[in-house]
């Protein structure tokens, strides 16, 4: 009997144990150095140093450059031993790494521990349980790993519950207590003041009295006691989270197992593959709708915001993993000759905007790889190793090979786009949270009644929702921060109540956001009767068709509530008027946002402001949790609507497909257009552009693409250099360290990163606008020389930044 078929007999109990002791060795070590049931307080106190953070600066590097020496030197391709000794260096280096960084990341070290978990699950399928025609079939593996993620699960509950029990840890005052003691070290260095040691019970529980510190020393020892009681809060809490997550990746194997199960068949039963490509893909929608809600808690919670992009980064590339070692190129090849969805899909993988998105994502790391690929070709003709001539390897020369057919002009100006998007979208939160604390100032000290500033809150966020760089999310805590904070304090009609403060916000928010929806559905039916305008939003495109069949379904509908309530705030509802849909219908599909969104973001902004409890811990944590019980809905509610989308486009993209007359004035503006489309597109080649119209191009992507790195980097990072932390319920005239902006606004953008990322984008931008003029110009001219005796405006076709015509022949106007 070959060792194929001795590995394909290996019982379903053998591979459920050797996955679940490779699962429960790196969390065994979470459990001991990062929670309250081991050293993490030990650690904590350690970490709780400057030095020792820039140490950690310092590991970090170490640990990308050891990255990339595994890279150079073709660790996969050496022996077992070489092989082990990068896989030590590598985890000593991240464990070591994300220790000395522990109080800026709290999370980094559980987070590690539980990607080493799911490594040797992966090593365990490469190296011991391998997949092919004679190994271990993939639905068998993936759902005996599900299984060892359910054990795992139970394994860590009742560690962690046994351990609560055994020495009386349970959530209590307590236990805060004993958690806060064990981190003195912590506040110490939250606290840098020789004047006085903040102690938790005195200055920062439900039993503290700070009644004799000004106000500027009492939001000082507020900020603190929050920051502190993060660390020592998920100490506590650290094992409780690693087995949600064992349950979330036994969930997402057990989908592995099913998509898995389609490759068990003929070729010939395309139906089945057809099932596992898209369960995949929507797999990995889904963990990108995750890395969107990181954006729409990052208002309430920036360390929840940061944990759920790292999350959503880390699902998504061993998503694609999976895919590629179970599916493989070939197979994935010879499904998108067979099925029509699998083409759709393989055709959005391959198109321009996918593309720009990858370029994008991987920004400045593409000359990086690049270059290292170089160093290594010249590693492997040093050491001997199987090689072809060639400045790079033969990985590298293929992708080289396949990016050298794509339509580099067009990527970058897709590049410009995405980069502007994503730049409007930053400035504008960090504006509408800086605008939305002087407001909450201003309202308090105005000593309004109750009622009239809930009506200003409804006017102030009903403007605000006609912004469509504003989220919906930024007016729902402001209403939250607002209402919940004036009604626990005595005003012109007396203390109103904290439970009836945030009815109140909910109330204010409703019917803003009702109000909002009918008055973006005007805007949106008024722009819908340019043609132009529905050229833009593809009326005649499958996609769109396929939502707006959604969209009309009557009830309350799943698939419609979702694409309602979880789509971006503006868009949503001006592409309902432009699509023309029933207005009251549109509104009762919108009515679950109360309690999706709308209730549990008052609720957030509410709590913190409690007076009572604020700082004792249970307010921050209920406020976390609730801050994350939505983000998660939205997230599934996303989810779940593109894949309605995907599936409707699947049964009915024919029919969708279908010319109407109703756009037909659309058809014939396409038409007429088409002719400036194909000049435009011929004069936007790389190998048509002139020379000094090429060098702006690039100019404009890397400003684009720089400006973002930074960004990004500033984001993810707990020591912010482009935009200071300013949370909606700051104070702008509160000193810098404090977390306010020593009363200037502008004190928001740190001198010099954030000025010059600023001016870098700004570049970008005006480089963009003016190549693109410059192609459109061209384009007009060529179309002239070559139909001179056509007619069309005066001037020629006018052109947008994005390189399309805003209008071709006179009549367009009137149709």
């Amino acid at each position: 009997m070959s060792i194929c078929h001795e590995v394909d007999a290996t019982p379903s109990w053998q591979l459920v144990l050797s996955a679940l002791l490779l699962i429960l060795l790196p969390e065994a070590l979470a459990f001991g150095l990062f929670s309250s049931m081991g050293f993490a307080a030990n650690i904590a106190s350690f970490a709780a140093d400057s030095q020792v953070d820039l140490l950690g600066n310092v590991a970090a590097v170490a640990c990308a450059l050891a990255l990339a020496a595994a890279f150079i030197v073709d660790v996969h391709r050496r022996n077992l031993a070489v092989q082990a000794l990068f896989a030590f260096l590598l985890a000593g280096g991240f464990l070591a790494t994300s220790s000395l960084k522990y109080i800026g990341y709290p999370w980094l070290s559980s987070l590690v521990c539980f990607a080493f978990a799911i490594i040797l699950v992966a090593g365990l399928r490469l190296r011991c349980f391998k997949g092919g025609d004679d190994g271990i079939p993939g639905q068998r593996f993936f759902d005996s790993v599900a299984v060892s993620f359910v054990l795992a699960t139970l394994v860590a509950f009742a560690c962690w519950v046994g351990w609560q029990a055994m020495f009386d840890r349970f959530w209590s005052l307590e236990t805060r207590k004993w958690l806060a003691s064990q981190n003195e070290e912590v506040y110490e260095y939250f606290y840098d003041n020789s004047s006085m040691a903040l102690n938790y019970t005195a200055h920062c529980s439900e039993e503290k009295d700070v009644s004799f510190l000004d106000t500027d020393a009492q939001a000082a020892v507020l900020s603190a006691c929050k920051s502190a009681e993060t660390v020592w809060f998920l100490q506590w809490a650290g094992p409780c989270a690693i087995g949600i997550g064992n349950v979330i990746v036994a969930l997402v194997s057990w989908v592995f197992a099913q998509a898995a199960q389609g490759l068990e068949y003929d070729e010939a039963e395309a139906q089945r593959v057809k099932s596992a490509l898209k369960k995949s893909t929507a797999l990995i929608v889904m963990m990108l709708t995750v890395m969107y809600s990181a954006q729409y808690v990052s208002g309430a919670n920036v360390t929840i915001s940061s944990g759920l992009v790292a999350l959503g980064a880390a699902s998504v590339a061993s998503i694609v993993g999976f895919m590629l070692l179970e599916f493989g190129f070939q197979r994935l090849n010879s499904v998108t000759q067979k099925d029509r969805l699998a083409q759709n899909l393989m055709k959005i993988l391959k198109s321009d905007w996918m593309k720009a998105v990858m370029v994008f994502g991987l920004n400045l790391f593409i000359p990086v790889m690049l270059l290292l690929d170089a160093v290594r070709q010249k590693v492997r003709k040093c050491t001997g190793l199987p090689t072809e001539d060639g400045k790079f390897t033969k990985e590298g020369q293929r992708i080289i090979d396949e990016m050298h057919t794509w339509a580099w002009s067009s990527i970058f100006f897709k590049v410009n786009l995405l980069g502007m998007m994503g730049v409007a979208l930053l400035l504008g939160m960090k504006v509408t949270y800086v605008f939305f604390a002087w407001l909450n100032q201003t309202l308090a000290a105005a000593n309004l009644t109750f009622i009239v500033l809930s009506l200003m809150v409804l006017g102030v966020g009903l403007a605000m929702f006609l912004c469509p760089i504003v989220p919906g999310s930024a007016v729902y805590l402001f209403a939250g921060v607002v209402l919940g904070a004036q009604s626990q304090v005595a005003g012109p009609d007396g203390v109103i109540g904290f439970g009836w403060g945030i009815v109140a916000g909910a109330l204010v928010s409703s019917v803003a956001k009702m109000i909002a929806c009918t008055l973006q559905y005007s805007m949106g039916y008024g722009m819908g009767k340019f043609v132009k305008v529905q050229q833009f939003v593809g009326v005649d495109k499958v996609p769109t068709r396929a939502m707006e069949q959604i969209l009309k379904q009557r009830g309350m509908k799943m698939d419609k509530v979702s694409i309602l309530v979880a789509g971006p705030d503006w868009p949503t509802s001006v592409l309902c008027g432009i699509l023309r849909l029933n207005i009251p219908r549109m509104l009762l599909g919108t009515l679950p946002v109360i309690g999706v969104s709308i209730v549990p973001q008052v609720l957030v902004g509410a709590l913190l402001t409690y007076s009572d409890e604020s700082s004792s811990g249970v307010m921050s944590i209920v406020s976390s949790g609730v801050t994350l019980a939505a983000a998660v809905v939205q997230a599934l509610a996303m989810f779940y609507f593109t894949y309605r989308i995907m599936k409707v486009v699947d049964e009915d993209g024919e029919k969708l497909a279908e010319p109407r007359q109703e756009h037909a004035a659309v058809a014939a503006l396409t038409e007429k257009e088409k002719d400036y489309v194909a000049a435009l597109l011929q004069k936007s080649q790389w190998g048509e552009m002139k020379r000094f119209q090429r060098v702006l191009v690039l100019l404009s992507s890397m400003c684009m693409l720089t400006s973002s790195f930074v960004f990004i980097a500033d984001y993810s990072v707990a020591d912010k250099f482009c935009f200071r932390s300013f949370e909606i319920t700051g104070q702008i005239d509160l000193p810098i360290d404090q977390g306010g902006l020593a009363g200037d606004v502008m004190n928001l953008v740190i001198i010099p990163w954030g000025w010059c990322a600023l001016g870098l984008a700004l570049a970008g931008v005006i480089f963009h606008i003016v190549v693109n003029k410059w192609l459109a110009c061209d384009a007009r001219a060529h179309l002239m020389r070559d139909h001179p005796n056509e007619d069309r405006p005066q001037n020629g076709p006018r052109s947008s930044t994005v390189g399309k015509p805003s209008g071709y022949l006179r009549q367009t106007d009137s149709e």
